[in-house]
């Protein structure tokens, strides 16, 4: 027997956004780190790691059915 747990397309096209943007941040932190970058680089670091965070919760709150996660006031990026 076998459990599978089934996700519906838009949450998967968000896990997926959620991937590449990962990537995103990875490659602009490693910039960041070998001194390769300028203040508008790090606001991009800083706004893909909002963007992360929003589209993370937004999955859980998904799967998990709606009242695992609140959104604080103080996150703008919050729905």
């Amino acid at each position: 027997m076998s459990d599978r747990t089934t996700i519906s397309s838009a949450t998967e096209v968000d896990l997926m956004q959620i991937v590449a943007l990962h990537r995103l941040l990875d490659f602009a932190a490693s910039e960041a780190l070998a001194g390769n970058v300028d203040d508008s680089a790090l606001e991009g670091v800083v706004i893909l790691t909002r963007m992360v965070g929003h589209k993370v919760r937004l999955v859980a709150n998904r799967v998990l059915g709606g009242d695992a996660f609140s959104c604080d006031n103080c996150d703008p990026y919050c729905e």
